[in-house]
């Protein structure tokens, strides 16, 4: 199966003001590729308003007869596109994407594009959301009020505060009577101790983010019960008395405080449930709740879909463990990390992000391609999705995944930035309908070893790879430089390759390799590429590449043969001047031959050799 060769189109953003007419529309764009010697353009588009310009459809039938097919590079950060992403938990970030996306396909699939491209996702790294000013007004990956999605899994709500209000609440009740005449100096410590007898484990990590000064979940109920204590002796006007000098006194007016706090407990249980349902409806502004709609889905992943959470959690810790020490496993590497399950429960286990976030993420943009899977649909609360379907625009147009660019300093914290993972993405969204692009370039500044991923690809990773940005893989994106012919960065392009091939890149279905072009040397870094392609389809090892790969071919400039030839011609170059006989370039009949005396048949040409 032959491959697409191609090149991308630039930006006007870029472009110097000489050159901006060249820029003005997507038809103008992809004709850069007539002057090239390719017939594929990857059009970057800079606003969703380019594909809304009247007549659109009719240009680009022009381009398509001049013999140039193109795909569609959507919207990106790269470009200045501040758009919502489609792995966002606000739920005007999700309504915002979801229209966005379905606009951006439905009329790229109207002017007859091969693919549209996007980056994975551009989001806010997670860890930064502590830092970032947003509504609470949260969703689940489907987007359905985050409310909603609590109260249809109530085992999210009991993991929340660690079982069924009523048998929470008797835990800190029982507590509470265990501490006999100093129940009003009941401490965290006491109620802690009351869930660890029975092995309740409480996401305290949480509460202290949710509770007033930063109180964990047992800080809060120990200062309730006190605090309810000193009311009901203020209100009984025995504030002078401490509560054991009641119990000592007045015993009953003790068993009547018992009775309120208890009352209380049982109701203030069920109100702190209540206030994070009602956080998570909120519009007031927040430092990073979308943080918390990542947990908690990860914990209905990890309980409800465990085949989703073992996949992109296994291949991720595979990758981790593998980048830090090529012969450590996935199990080791958790031991050595002091990872004793796969679970958010597990403070160490979540505290590295790389591991669950991009499951967490996929599965948001998974849910803007199934929405006829809502649970509200399968439970008879709705009959319609609640948004457009994409997949009926990718049809014959996949869009392709590829990993984004990050800005430095979040190099390795995007939250799906792996090709591994955009592999499993795939498979559950439809292998006929997505693919991966992958960008060495963008690989390597988010801190990913490209060998590696390729190596760690499941035998049918290559054929998910449907585009290749190629360039110089340089670390510091977006340097879009060259790849020169003879180079060593071409050698290394083919290694990575031929691997990916090795696992179906390009093999059955016509595969793109484009030049994300720069400034300088474009149509070398074309020739290159086609000789990459030229030697893929031939499955030459790259131990048995000839050095026509790289250019040096018979009849050519560098050609063994026409070097050899040179080499003899000049051989005695040195020796010039230097011989009593001349050489045979002063011709048969040199003055100086004649001058020495030396008889002509003895300086024959023959002889001279």
């Amino acid at each position: 199966m032959p491959y697409e060769i191609g090149i991308s189109s630039g930006i006007m953003g870029a472009a110097s003001p000489e050159e901006a007419h060249l820029y003005v529309g997507l038809a103008r764009k992809a004709l850069y590729a007539t002057t090239q010697g390719v017939n594929f353009t990857q059009i970057d588009l800079e606003s969703i308003s380019e594909l809304e310009v009247e007549g659109l459809k009719e240009e680009m039938e022009k381009v398509r007869r001049l013999g140039i097919s193109f795909g569609i590079h959507s919207e990106t950060r790269a470009f200045g596109v501040e758009a919502a992403e489609l792995d966002s938990a606000i739920e005007t970030a999700y309504k915002r994407a979801h229209e966005r996306m379905e606009k951006i396909l439905k009329l790229s699939k109207e002017i007859g594009s091969k693919y549209v491209l996007i980056h994975s996702s551009e989001s806010e790294p997670l860890r930064h959301l502590e830092m970032v000013l947003q509504p609470s007004l949260l969703v689940d990956f489907f987007g359905n009020p985050f409310n909603e999605f609590l109260a249809a899994f109530p085992f999210l709500k009991e993991w929340l505060i660690g079982g069924k209000i009523e048998d929470v609440a008797a835990i800190i009740i029982e507590v509470f009577n265990e501490m006999g005449e100093n129940k009003d100096k009941i401490t965290a410590e006491n109620i802690r101790k009351g869930f660890a007898k029975k092995s309740i484990r409480i996401p305290d990590f949480l509460w202290r983010e949710l509770l007033p000064r930063g109180m964990s979940f047992f800080d809060y109920f120990a200062e309730f019960i006190k605090s309810v204590i000193e009311a009901e002796l203020r209100r009984l006007g025995r504030e002078v008395l401490s509560y054991s000098e009641i119990c000592e006194k007045f015993p009953e007016i003790a068993k009547a405080i018992d009775e309120v706090v208890e009352d209380r407990v049982r109701r203030e249980v069920e109100d702190v449930i209540k206030y994070f349902i009602d956080f998570s409806r909120s519009r007031s502004l927040h430092y990073g709740p979308e943080r918390f709609a990542y947990i908690i889905v990860a914990k209905y992943l990890e309980k409800f879909e465990p085949k989703w959470w073992n996949e992109f959690v296994d291949i991720s810790a595979e990758y981790l463990a593998k980048s830090e020490d090529p012969k450590l496993t996935k199990e080791e590497w958790f031991k050595k990390k002091g990872i004793k399950e796969k679970s958010i429960d597990d403070e160490k286990f979540r505290e590295i992000e790389a591991l669950w976030v991009p499951a967490v993420s996929s599965k948001f943009i998974w849910g803007h391609f199934w929405q006829e899977k809502n649970w509200k649909i399968e439970r008879g609360e709705i009959k319609e999705p609640l948004f457009p379907d994409f997949k009926k625009y990718l049809r014959g147009m996949p869009l392709i995944f590829e990993s984004p660019m990050a800005h430095r300093g979040v190099e390795e914290l995007l939250r799906l930035a792996n090709p591994l993972q955009l592999y499993y993405l795939c498979k559950e969204i439809g292998e006929n309908i997505t693919g991966i692009a992958m960008d060495f370039e963008h690989m390597m500044s988010l801190r990913l070893k490209p060998e590696l991923v390729i190596d760690l690809l499941p035998e049918d990773g290559g054929k998910m790879v449907k585009v290749i940005h190629a360039g110089w893989p340089s670390p510091l994106a977006p340097t879009h430089l060259p790849l020169l012919l003879g180079s060593e960065e071409q050698l290394k392009y083919y290694k990575w390759l031929f691997k990916l091939r090795k696992k179906g890149f390009g093999v059955k279905e016509k595969a793109v390799i484009l030049y994300e072009r720069g400034a300088a040397h474009i149509r070398e870094s074309i020739i290159t590429l086609k000789k990459i392609a030229e030697f893929l389809e031939k499955e030459i090892p790259v131990e048995e590449l000839p050095l026509e790969f790289f250019g040096i071919a018979p009849k050519e400039v560098f050609a063994e043969e026409r070097q050899l030839a040179t080499i003899k011609e000049h051989a005695f170059d040195p020796l010039r001047d230097l011989l009593v006989l001349p050489e045979e370039i002063h011709g048969l009949f040199g003055r100086a031959a004649i001058e020495k005396g030396i008889p002509p048949e003895k300086w024959k040409k023959e002889e001279l050799r």
